[in-house]
């Protein structure tokens, strides 16, 4: 009997036909199905105690949503990968989802091709946790290290599995900002001309009706112009236009950080500037920045480099982050990049609490964390570290306890 026949997979979706496919698809994989037409009923099955390898569930449903669903199996059950599927690319959905302990997201209408294999990596994870268990159990006081190790490499594992997805949500929301940000900011530019002319012409118009009409019409218009508070306008109306091109201006930035980050087609080496990949990732950290520091930016001119651009942003968001945490009250955070003795550096100071000495030889290993329980994992700096070795690069570290801390990756430009 093959392994996909031995798996049972949970459906649930509102949609008949969107079940019905799905039932035929998985089924004539190889996959046992149980279709459910709730979350509640699905729910149930599971705490009942049945052999269920992986749950396959839209978000949007009426009653329990699909992530509704996923916290109410993860209360009883860990281990159990949940897929949800959506056809809303919404990144505060994703993000909650993934702190829930989603597998991993499809969007509807989904990709057979695509369905199928996001399915056979759950239940090979499922099984994988399986043989884990089971090994654990029987040689824990032998093999401990080795264990661990295996956690590490199972926990980066889905860490850039939900990166990917996060990137490919964001990038769809991106995509459908861009549009309507593109109408806005013309209509505000053409509306902006309109209004210059129009003020122009009821200046033209005060002028002639000050010169020929009698005293009292005169009067009757001042009046009706205080009460309209015209003036007032006429001085607001400028730089209300402003700002709000200013503001869609913001928007199309954002929206263009946030695709540059989130390019999830990196698979190879392509050259990159280091500088704009620095920049829109202090786009998308801002908010964790802009309460607690000032950024200071010295940039130098750098050759371009092959690299994998998404995965360098995933390093120096790390970085950026982290020092924003690391600072109490406000302070000061330092983005720097020069080229020297063929390779890149990027330093990212902070003038926030530093590091121990005690501890500075392990903040780079597996699950080590300063930070408060469920606020940290322990694995970024061992993922920021592992993508600047696949770089053949080095990063390092200069501390000072109660001055800060200085993080400098090393890059070099020719890579064997």
């Amino acid at each position: 009997m093959s392994r996909k026949q031995t798996a049972t997979v949970i459906l649930v979706d509102d949609d008949p036909l969107v079940r019905e496919v799905g039932v035929r698809l998985l089924g004539e994989a190889g996959y046992s199905v149980q279709p459910f037409e709730s979350g509640q009923a699905a729910l149930d099955l599971l705490r009942s105690g049945a052999e269920v390898d992986m749950v396959l569930s839209d978000i949007k449903m009426p009653g329990m949503s699909g992530i509704q669903l996923l916290e109410e199996i993860r209360a009883f059950d860990q281990q159990t990968p949940v897929i949800l599927m959506t056809g809303y690319a919404e990144v505060e959905m994703a993000v909650a989802a993934i702190q829930k302990g989603v597998f991993d997201f499809i969007l509807k209408p989904y990709n057979p091709p695509q369905l199928l294999h996001s399915v056979e990596k759950a239940i090979d994870m499922r099984r994988l946790r399986q043989i884990e268990q089971n090994y654990q159990a029987e040689l824990e006081a032998r093999v401990e290290q080795a264990t661990q190790e295996l956690q590490a490499t199972h926990e980066k594992m889905l860490q850039g599995e939900k990166m990917a997805s996060i990137g490919q949500l964001a990038a769809g929301v991106a995509h459908e900002i861009n549009n309507p940000v593109g109408f806005i900011a013309s209509n505000l530019s053409t509306l902006s001309n309109y209004v210059e002319r129009l003020v122009a012409y009821i200046a033209a118009q005060e002028q002639a009706l000050t010169a020929c009409c009698p005293d009292q019409t005169r009067e009757t218009l001042d009046q009706e112009r205080r009460r309209l508070k015209l003036d007032h306008i006429r001085e607001d109306i400028r730089p209300l236009l402003a700002e709000s091109i200013e503001g869609t201006d913001r928007i199309k930035k954002l929206v263009l950080s946030l695709k540059t980050f989130s390019r999830v087609d990196d698979a190879e080496f392509i050259p990159a500037d280091i500088n704009a990949g620095l920049e829109s990732t202090i786009n998308i950290c801002w908010n964790e920045i802009k309460y607690v520091a000032t950024l200071n930016r010295e940039f130098g001119e750098l050759p371009m480099a092959r690299v994998y651009p998404q995965q360098l942003n995933q390093v120096f968001m790390n970085l950026l982050v982290n020092a924003a945490h690391a600072i109490e009250g406000q302070g000061e955070i330092t983005v720097k990049t020069w080229h020297d003795d063929g390779a890149i550096f990027v330093s990212i100071a902070d003038t926030g609490c530093g590091i121990p000495e005690s501890i500075r030889d392990k903040i780079f290993d597996p699950f080590f964390t300063t930070k408060e329980s469920g606020k940290g994992t322990g694995l970024g700096l061992s993922i920021a570290c592992d993508i600047v070795r696949k770089h053949r690069g080095e990063i390092s570290l200069e501390s000072s306890p109660g001055k800060g801390t200085t993080f400098v990756v090393r890059l070099p430009l020719h890579q064997g």
